[in-house]
């Protein structure tokens, strides 16, 4: 029988790793023994890189007779940052922190969707980096920005994140002596987020530079004006501080989902943070829906989403015309950041698919207009 895990340590025995080499057996014993004390790996097999980012890989592992007998996995999957390869594809430090921060120390405090479990994580300065479980065994089913969601699978995922956004709807943890409060960690989340990353979208030789790829060419003239664009970006916030407050996903991708064999809705990839519930949404439908089903199903769907936070218990969950305003407003968010996702941590395919959807959602539903821009 296998023995109850105690909870992974916070990686103070094994380290970050700082080069893809580093991931020997030897590390993997240290990683593994915060959550299983007495386990041995004799041998690791590194498998290639996969995804986008050069940043996560496969490892098979050989135990000793008495780690056999503990009934681990075969596989798992570890990711990290991997400063030491000076290859800006491996992802950014903050980046790598932010995410495992999220899900080290703030999915536990929500009800999330389906994920993988995580056995250890080291949250460092330069070199960040999780083993958790390898899914794949489970013959679970990944999703990609090409294989758009049918109606079923949309109204799965908007029953978790109801789910999810619901346990922590306008919650006392974000107030004052609150475990998310001003100066928690799911406050500084949000911080880098919203106050370092997002205003240098609005530099311009970043604009101008993210404009001038296929995925600005591609979008309408009136989303290429940064001068309004800007405008618009933040009397959009102005608008969304009337909606509830939540932790969000904050990267609700296609790239991101999946569904596990019996068709319950999974995440990976958090950059958790406390926000306003449109965000999230808006992000979610856009991106995973085809534009034409997005224009057939969007308010059902909203209406399924706001059913169902009061079913997971929001007392005061909005109104479906309320909710229905506010999502019109948060589509223009995934405008801006797809057009200024950054090449290393998508291709431009998918960059350009993403801000194309998300502009013609906008369109749709008039945000320039909305927004008073």
């Amino acid at each position: 029988m296998t023995p109850k895990p105690r909870q992974p340590a916070v990686g103070k025995t094994a380290p970050g790793p700082l080069r893809y080499r580093d991931v020997t057996a030897e590390w993997l014993t240290l990683a593994l023994r915060e959550k299983w004390p007495d386990v041995t790996v004799t041998a690791v097999r590194r498998g290639p890189i996969f995804g986008f980012k050069q940043n996560k890989f496969r490892v098979y592992v050989e135990y000793d007779p008495t780690s056999r007998n503990l009934g681990l996995a075969d596989t798992y999957i570890v990711k990290g940052n991997f400063p030491g390869e000076n290859d800006p594809s491996t992802g950014s430090a903050w980046a790598m922190a932010n995410e495992l921060h999220s899900i080290r120390d703030l999915v536990p405090l929500i009800a999330a969707p389906a994920m993988p479990d995580w056995h250890y994580i080291a949250v460092d300065a330069d070199a960040s980096a999780i083993v958790m479980e390898d899914l794949t065994p489970k013959g679970v089913s990944f999703f990609d920005a090409f294989t758009t969601l049918d109606l079923g699978q949309a109204m799965a995922f908007m029953d978790a994140f109801a789910r999810m956004h619901a346990s922590t709807w306008n919650s006392g943890a974000f107030k004052e002596g609150g475990a998310m409060a001003p100066g928690s960690l799911a406050s500084e989340n949000r911080r880098l987020v919203n106050e370092v990353y997002f205003p240098s979208f609005f530099e311009p030789d970043n604009w101008r530079s993210y404009v001038e790829l296929p995925r600005g060419r591609a979008l309408p003239r009136q989303f290429q004006s940064l001068a309004r664009a800007e405008a618009a970006w933040y009397k959009m916030w102005g608008a969304l501080k009337q909606s509830g407050f939540v932790v969000i996903h904050g990267d609700e991708h296609l790239g991101n989902l999946y569904v596990t064999a019996d068709g319950t809705p999974g995440v990976i990839d958090w950059v958790a943070r406390p926000e306003h519930w449109p965000i999230g949404i808006s992000y979610f439908l856009l991106c995973a829906l085809d534009i034409v089903d997005r224009r057939r199903w969007e308010r059902a769907l909203l209406s399924h989403y706001v059913t169902r936070l009061s079913v997971h218990g929001a007392s005061d969950a909005p109104a479906l015309e309320d909710a229905w305003f506010m999502y019109r407003c948060a589509t223009f968010y995934p405008v801006v950041t797809w057009l200024n996702n950054s090449a290393v941590w998508q291709p431009e395919a998918i960059n350009t698919a993403n801000a194309v959807r998300a502009s013609a959602a906008a369109l749709d539903h008039d945000a320039f207009g909305l927004l008073g821009v």
